[in-house]
């Protein structure tokens, strides 16, 4: 076979595996989009899930506030807690349209929150009747209440198949990064076993006999007699080399962006729930050593579905996107920024010595809030009520410092009077006495 035909085989070879290659790249991008796509999903059912429940709390705590003080200001909790109730229910019917099951447990949810409803109304109008008793007594029967913990129940059932349903998703995302490395590591061998061969063949049968030649002939032009020897150098093979190298490239940083959107909030750009246990975790641990503290500080926008219906959502985002912005200015290159959910904020602290490090930065983060933002060339305020949990002084785990926090934030959102509260643990009880 002459060395023409030899050199065309190589390089049709070459260039068919690139293009094989390619094609097989864009594939499993999809497919990895797709399976991220699921996993986003599922997260979206959770938190949705939560934000329902909250709405059915807030629109209980209405009610309950007004039968207990007649005072007209608790029917606004009551009123857009049962819309957004409403509206959260909706949305779980429409994400779980793929999972008949689950559809079923959301019809269930949807029929006892028609009768939970039912009930508040019924005392809410006796109770604006002057019948005042009459409502009480229903409220003394505990339907509602049966009412309640039956959602709850089901609610918690709903969850935790969504939870099964994230891990077998996420467990078959990182099953896809991991079959991923290992098609790099063969196609990467692949590429080596040619360009290997490629080298070996233009060598020994191209280069080495050109420059064999090229210098036999100065050696005869200087009239020396010739002398024959092995001349073996390496070869250009280097842009084949590059090809493989700039594809992997792509390949890795594709798999790092997907790694990157599944942990972080698209809105935003800060970190989502996904990876809040770990990292708290890692944050008490590295603490407790050195004898130092660990923050947990919960921000929510007050007023923020005012804005959404007022303004619309696309001003709702910005709006999102700037808090994110004001709180992340705020805080050290040490401290994690996530964001909860909805229009919720946490933030976790770590290596603080003194309880002055945490007031000092609750007042950073209110201080970013002073200005007015500027949203579509009109000026609005953003108002954020705060809650801070320290560990180890109020709490030993993550999961109760978060909690305890998030209480802290909602009696701040309760008192007109403070924009932010410290947890103390009165507030325990107090939080599950509104429950």
């Amino acid at each position: 076979m002459s060395i023409r035909l030899k050199l065309s085989l190589l390089l049709a070879a070459l260039f068919c595996t690139a293009i094989v290659n390619s094609i097989f790249t864009i594939l499993l991008e999809g497919y990895g989009e797709e399976k991220l796509k699921w996993v986003n999903h599922t997260h979206d059912v959770i938190i949705v899930s939560e934000q329902f429940l909250g709405a059915m709390k807030d629109a209980e705590t209405g009610q309950r506030g007004f039968l207990l003080t007649k005072n007209t200001a608790y029917l606004e909790p009551y009123h857009t807690g049962g819309l957004a109730a409403k509206k959260y229910i909706a949305e779980l019917r429409l994400l779980t349209v793929d999972n008949s099951d689950q559809q079923a447990r959301v019809v269930e949810i949807e029929d006892k929150m028609k009768l939970k409803f039912a009930e508040l109304t019924q005392t809410v109008e006796l109770a604006q009747m002057k019948n005042l008793e009459a409502a009480l007594d229903i409220v003394v029967d505990n339907r509602g209440k049966l009412y309640m913990d039956h959602i709850r129940q089901l609610l918690s059932s709903f969850i935790n198949i969504e939870l099964i349903l994230l891990e077998q998703r996420k467990g078959d995302y990182s099953k896809y990064r991991a079959q991923i490395t290992t098609l790099m590591a063969v196609e990467f061998m692949v590429f080596i076993v040619l360009a290997l061969f490629t080298v070996v063949f233009l060598q020994r049968d191209l280069f080495a006999p050109l420059k064999l030649l090229l210098k036999s002939a100065k050696i005869v032009e200087k009239g020396k007699p010739l002398v024959i020897e092995d001349i073996i150098e390496k070869n250009e093979m280097g842009h084949l080399l590059s090809t493989f190298y700039n594809m992997s490239d792509k390949v890795f940083e594709r798999e790092r962006e997907l790694s990157h959107q599944a942990e972080h909030d698209q809105l935003t750009g800060l970190k989502n729930k996904s990876s809040l246990s770990e990292d708290l975790n890692a944050m008490l641990q590295r603490c407790r050593p050195k004898s130092m503290m660990t923050a947990a500080i919960f921000i929510d926008l007050n007023l923020f579905k005012q804005i959404n219906d007022n303004y619309g959502h696309d001003v709702g985002d910005l709006m999102l996107q700037e808090t994110a912005r004001r709180i992340s200015s705020s805080v050290s290159h040490r401290d994690s920024v996530y964001r909860f959910g909805g229009d919720e904020f946490l933030i976790l602290a770590s290596d603080i010595e003194h309880n002055c490090d945490i007031q000092s930065l609750i007042n950073r983060i209110i201080s970013a809030f002073e200005a007015p933002a500027v949203i579509k060339g009109t000026a609005m305020t953003i108002s954020v009520s705060i809650g801070a949990a320290v560990a180890p002084i109020d709490a030993l785990d993550g999961e109760t410092l978060v909690r305890y926090a998030d209480i802290a934030m909602y009696k701040a959102k309760l008192d007109e009077g403070s924009s932010y509260r410290l947890f103390e643990p009165t507030m325990v009880q107090s939080s599950s006495n509104n429950e």
